[in-house]
């Protein structure tokens, strides 16, 4: 009887010192610090509606899109 309650109490022991030291270890970011300088707005393209990052589309008239063949047959449609 002694001997399991002894195991137990090895157990706890070491279960309490995996606790202490999770704790004591840095959080880091799940993103990282360097993904995190590069975040870009979001924009939606005004023929198909696919979102996509600023800096990579192309903006007429205050209007986003994603590709030059999306800007050409939206601006050619007639309104």
């Amino acid at each position: 009887m002694s001997r399991i309650l002894i195991v137990i109490v090895i157990f706890i022991v070491i279960y309490l010192l995996l606790k202490y030291y999770r704790k004591q270890m840095p959080k880091k970011d799940v993103l990282g610090e360097d993904t995190s300088k590069h975040r870009e707005n979001m924009v939606r393209c005004a023929h198909c509606g696919v979102h996509l990052p600023k800096g990579e589309s192309i903006m007429v008239d205050h209007k986003h899109y994603c590709s030059e063949v999306h800007r050409h047959a939206h601006t050619d449609e007639p309104e």
